[in-house]
């Protein structure tokens, strides 16, 4: 168990998830935090995108998972051989004729594909991850070239942070039925463009997340809710997806910024919906 006292003023730098994630809570870490239970005992997170929450809380006991096998891998990659990825990341220069070479290809070993996902995710237009039906990733080079891809120092501290989880991928249902009362299970669905069309959205993985998904999870949670598991679920602040939810989850609205936008300057904030399960 862990006791309820947060310091996010402190060594923020290390508490940054290693890389960006279109719809990723970094905007909100520190509020996320405010809604987190005094005391749990395992943490997890089924759809862990940035897993910003994870990263800022540094949990003793995790469980991180996703339907994207190649996050999952990267965090693999990373929790076990941090050294021979950025050993094999540091000869990579930012370009944009590197980046449509390694989207082109298919590597089969682990800390290649590590590299792709990093490297495409790095420079992707917004930090997008978009896959087709057939799982290609196709997301357009976003035209910044930073210097440095990233520091060895922040491959390491997530690597430490890593050595306290346990990586699985799948369904949120299955990677989350070892959940027991006294744990904390935060959710963290892709939002739905609209109730009207029912459709997901962004294709995180070749199966996608749709309306009827929502409807899985709202149910799924209260069933974890009723067991005395302790539930953080952030959802779009619409009507339609809030009332799928059961009364006896609380709902908060915050203000965030919108990442997805062709230009810094048209993201806009907007309101997300937290909701939890136990009283804070």
């Amino acid at each position: 168990m862990r006791d309820g006292k947060h310091d996010l003023d402190k060594d923020t730098t290390s508490r940054r998830p290693l890389i960006r994630w279109a719809g990723g809570k970094r905007s909100i870490a520190r509020k996320l935090v405010e809604f987190v239970p005094p005391t749990f005992g395992t943490y997890f997170e089924p759809m862990v995108g940035s897993g910003a929450l994870f990263f800022a809380l540094r949990p003793e006991s995790a469980v991180l998972a996703d339907l994207n096998p190649e996050l999952i891998n990267f965090y693999s990659v990373i929790k076990s051989r941090p050294i021979v990825f950025y050993k094999a990341l540091s000869p990579l220069r930012a370009s944009k004729v590197t980046y449509y070479r390694l989207r082109r290809s298919s590597p089969s070993s682990r800390i290649a594909r590590a590299i792709r996902f990093f490297y495409l995710v790095r420079l992707s237009w917004n930090g997008l991850y978009r896959v087709n039906r057939r799982g290609g990733f196709n997301v357009p080079f976003g035209g910044r070239c930073p210097k440095e891809l990233v520091t060895f120092d922040a491959i390491l501290r997530a690597s430490r942070l890593l050595h306290k989880a346990r990586l699985l991928w799948g369904d949120f249902e299955k990677t989350t039925s070892l959940a027991r009362e006294g744990d904390l299970v935060y959710f963290d669905p892709p939002y739905p463009k609209g109730a009207a069309d029912q459709d997901g959205f962004a294709r995180y993985s070749s199966t996608g997340f749709n309306f009827d998904d929502h409807k899985r999870l709202a149910k799924y949670a209260a069933k974890l809710a009723d067991r005395g598991v302790h539930v953080i679920i952030t959802e779009a602040a619409r009507k339609a997806i809030l009332g799928l939810y059961p009364k006896v989850l609380k709902v908060s609205l915050v203000r965030s910024s919108s990442l997805i936008a062709a230009q810094s300057k048209f993201r806009r904030d907007a309101y997300e919906a937290i909701l939890t399960s136990h009283n804070i």
